[in-house]
């Protein structure tokens, strides 16, 4: 997917947040009219998953397309001789201006379209197929800071557009006529299977940090295969970019880059998201802060049988989120967000509780998540605070499950949920 992006405010500036997918609030798919899959709040599952399992150093040079270093621009010119061409913009900084026609791109999707086990299905065999996007609302901007220090950013009449929006696709042609052949056959008989795994979202009311939280949910599938826990702050607006030093004056205003190399890393203790130096290296919306500072522990259970014999400690769902997403951190392609460089910082920004129930594996498609045997499956995660506070956020709970397409002749859809 490939377009043009600009925002807008009534005075100030403001930007667009790291990772072009921010912008997808919902991603549907429909195949020959049947839906197959809805992901809401795609941008907060895709922010964390980013975050936990591929957003390591050597992703930011190859991914500005997907805006993966929000906190500086690079000055495009179509003059030959225009030496300024390449030349760094900061965004952080209040007299640059608002992201205008800025080219984005994204190229890497979240369930069936990322995950189904032919990665080329035949689209003459599924007819229509159509790609829903909703796009999230303005609050997943950020703003530069005013005069003064530490001021929170002007957002009345904050905006974005979305312009010269294209997609490509790659097409393949088979010059034998054997693999039509045997896909008409298998058609006429017990139809084409295809699996994908997909996300279903439970969103959940705004809690105080209490001292314990209770959040419920129940799925339906024959395949859960993770459960993937978050929080998001409860009121979620326009604030500096999380970056240590953002909200700074125009003088000492750094880029993610800069910030890296002087070290500081963990020393904001404000909890305010305008205060001069909170952000850390977090390098993010606040939107998509995920903060659950002072956890004592946390715990899931699923039918009332919880999935660990005790509640789980910070460290310890930091460990088990690894190992939900890489076996032991045996995938050794993937890495977490370079900012992420400590628990306390993990808890601060990062925080996702993630549990497997599949097969961890490379290689071959497998079902392999827990079955519901055709009833809910009732989930309970648990959260104990070390104090009472007034902060409140949003849980969610994505649940990834397996499903089945099955497609018959005459492009006759079915799902095995």
């Amino acid at each position: 997917m490939f377009m043009k992006a600009s925002a807008t405010v009534s005075s100030g500036n403001v930007h667009f947040p790291r990772l072009s997918s921010s912008l997808i609030k919902t991603l549907a798919i429909y195949i020959n009219g049947t839906l197959i899959e809805r992901i809401d709040n795609y941008n907060t599952l895709y922010a964390k998953l980013y975050d936990l399992d591929g957003g390591g150093v050597d992703q930011t040079t190859k991914s500005f397309l997907e805006n993966a270093d929000p906190s500086v621009g690079y000055k495009v010119v179509t003059a030959v001789d225009d030496v300024t061409a390449g030349a760094p913009i900061f965004k952080t900084n209040s007299t640059s201006p608002s992201d205008t026609n800025t080219r984005f791109m994204v190229n890497n999707w979240l369930g069936w379209l990322s995950t189904c086990s032919c990665p080329c299905p035949d689209t003459n065999d599924l007819n229509l197929v159509e790609v829903e996007i909703t796009f999230d609302s303005e609050k997943i901007l950020w703003g530069s800071h005013t005069a003064t220090a530490g001021s929170a950013p002007v957002s009345t009449g904050a905006a974005y557009t979305l312009n010269d929006i294209s997609f490509t696709i790659s097409k393949i042609v088979f010059n034998d006529p054997l693999y039509y052949n045997l896909k008409a056959s298998k058609l006429l008989s017990s139809g084409l299977s295809l699996g994908y795994q997909t996300y279903v979202t439970s969103k959940q009311a705004v809690f105080n940090k209490g001292s314990s939280v209770n959040v419920l949910t129940t799925v339906n599938s024959t395949s859960l295969d993770q459960l993937i826990c978050v929080l998001q702050p409860g009121v979620p607006n326009i604030s500096a970019l999380q970056l240590f030093g953002s909200n700074n004056l125009a003088a000492s205003v750094q880029t993610y880059n800069q910030v890296a190399a002087s070290g500081y890393v963990g020393q904001s203790g404000s909890t305010d998201p305008n205060a001069v130096n909170a952000g850390d290296l977090y390098n993010q919306s606040y939107y998509f802060k995920s903060d659950a500072t002072g956890l004592l522990a946390s715990s899931i259970e699923i039918n009332n049988t919880p999935l660990m014999p005790q509640p789980l400690d910070d460290a310890q769902v930091y460990n088990e989120t690894l190992i939900a997403l890489g076996n032991l951190n045996q995938d050794m392609s993937a890495s977490i967000h370079p900012g992420c460089v400590s628990l306390s910082i993990f808890l601060k920004y990062h925080f996702a509780h993630i549990v497997s129930l599949e097969n961890i594996q490379q290689g071959d498609f497998y079902k392999s998540g827990l079955d519901g045997k055709s009833s809910a499956l009732n989930i309970a995660w648990k959260m104990t605070f070390g104090t009472s506070s007034l902060e409140t956020f949003t849980p969610y709970i994505f649940a990834k499950c397996t499903r089945i397409m099955v497609v018959n002749e005459g492009h006759s859809i079915s799902i095995i949920v």
